[in-house]
């Protein structure tokens, strides 16, 4: 017996509830209820569902990857793009989003059929941007229809290997009476999309606006559904373009990948080198630690004397936070007045870091240019306690063996490491012995 439950949605934030309602006590929005049936189908004395014995299931041959050209993409799906795995890649306009989906395709037809799905551009857009990647002769089929269940239709005619859907707010299904782009158009074209790569086995990769927060656009449930979640960041100022894996069912998740953006498309950068060297005080260089990879990049302060009433404290590619809370902890435990201070923070490069590991770097840094000394050519690791403490981070080892792969043979780190000291390995215990050794300097 079929049982259908009716619950209404907020069209706007996604809110749901069993009864109407005229405003939404979420995002107190009118009129944005919508109604949605969701059929649950259980008979009495059915067999509903198939037990499988994990045996057996471990029995079955594994799948094989889709391998690309780029290194860097391998290793941010965790060794390549699995059958039938659904992935969202969300960005701001202009981004790059549609180039790397282009490319995606590109190297992806080599295994058979791709397929690319655009509801933002016409045909034509799509092949200007080929002729300009150099995409030629790749048995890319391109369709410009928005209807999800017309374009699943045709898709299941076919047989691909790789499907782009460009983007997931473009396209509508009928099965919902909303516009598209809605909170339950987005659900419902996600969950076909899912159904479709879990029956045939052909990967997808749905692309997604964001919000001004820099979230993916529609309900939080569109991330649970996929397997994989991938931010695509960068400044549109800068060629550096940077993918961050949030959630990996066949992989590890917090991988990036960093390209740069050229006239002919995405290109890799394996190096992971950020740093342009500059002896000036406040310029200190740190190794962080993305992912399974470390890499190195340089961290700028300027510590000027404040005229107002209030000190500011601003930052870029670090979050503000931090910056406030070295300075509390420089002006407590060190007793310098750089509370009375502005102090401007910045990572070479437009990266953003949120590993801990750079905590001491950025102390260096602040005192660096209160100081007006330069600090030298050390890469600094080790992440800061409230008391001023510098405490141990976790694979120093690999950071330090990565650094000298790169040409940097000095090296300030936590006391406690276990690393042997040397005339090239500094060890602290605190930040008042960083400060005599810069005092001595």
């Amino acid at each position: 017996m079929s049982k259908t439950k009716i619950i209404y949605v907020c069209d706007n934030c996604g809110y749901e509830s069993p009864k109407w309602f005229g405003k939404c006590p979420v995002c107190n929005e009118w009129n944005t209820a919508k109604e949605l049936k969701l059929s649950n189908i259980n008979k009495a004395g059915e067999e509903s569902s198939r037990f499988f014995l994990l045996e057996e299931i471990s029995e079955v041959e594994m799948f094989e990857r889709l391998i690309t050209r780029y290194s860097e993409i391998n290793n941010l799906f965790g060794g390549g793009v699995v059958p039938g795995q659904v992935i969202l890649l969300g960005g701001e306009p202009g981004v790059g989003k549609s180039t790397l989906a282009l490319q995606l395709c590109y190297e992806l037809s080599r295994y058979g059929k791709v397929a690319y799905i655009t509801g933002e551009e016409s045909a034509m857009q799509i092949a200007l941007r080929a002729k300009r990647l150099k995409i030629e002769n790749s048995g890319i089929y391109l369709s410009t229809e928005n209807n999800i269940e017309s374009v699943l239709t045709n898709l299941r005619k076919q047989e691909l290997t790789f499907v782009v859907f460009d983007s997931i707010q473009t396209l509508y299904s009928n099965k919902v009476d909303s516009a598209s782009g809605g909170v339950l158009q987005v659900r419902t074209v996600v969950d076909e999309v899912r159904k479709f790569s879990k029956d045939t086995g052909i990967a997808s990769l749905l692309i997604a606006h964001v919000t001004k927060g820099g979230n993916i656009a529609g309900p939080k449930l569109v991330e649970h559904i996929v397997d994989t979640v991938i931010y695509f960041e960068g400044e549109k100022s800068t060629d550096l373009r940077v993918l961050r894996v949030l959630k990996n069912r066949f992989g590890p998740s917090g991988e990036i990948a960093i390209f740069s953006m050229s006239e002919s498309g995405l290109k890799e950068l394996k190096e992971r080198i950020f740093i342009e060297e500059s002896p000036m005080p406040g310029n200190t260089i740190t190794s962080l630690y993305e992912g399974s990879r470390p890499f190195l990049v340089q961290i700028q302060s300027l510590v000027s004397r404040d005229k107002i009433a209030t000190a500011r404290r601003i930052s870029h590619g670090i979050d503000v936070r931090k910056i406030i809370i070295m300075s509390a902890v420089i002006s407590k435990h060190l007793n310098l007045p750089v509370e009375s201070h502005d102090v401007y923070a910045n990572v070479s490069g437009g990266l953003k870091i949120t590993d801990s590991a750079c905590d001491l770097a950025i102390a260096a840094s602040i005192l660096s240019s209160f100081l007006n000394k330069y600090i030298g050519k050390f890469v600094i690791i080790g992440e800061v306690g409230l008391d001023g403490s510098i405490r141990n981070v976790h694979n120093i080892k690999k950071r330090i063996e990565n650094a000298i792969r790169s040409g940097y043979d000095k090296f300030i780190i936590p006391k406690k490491a276990n690393v042997p000291g040397s005339e090239s390995v500094i060890k602290l215990g605190n930040l008042k012995e960083l400060l005599n050794y810069m005092i001595d300097l």
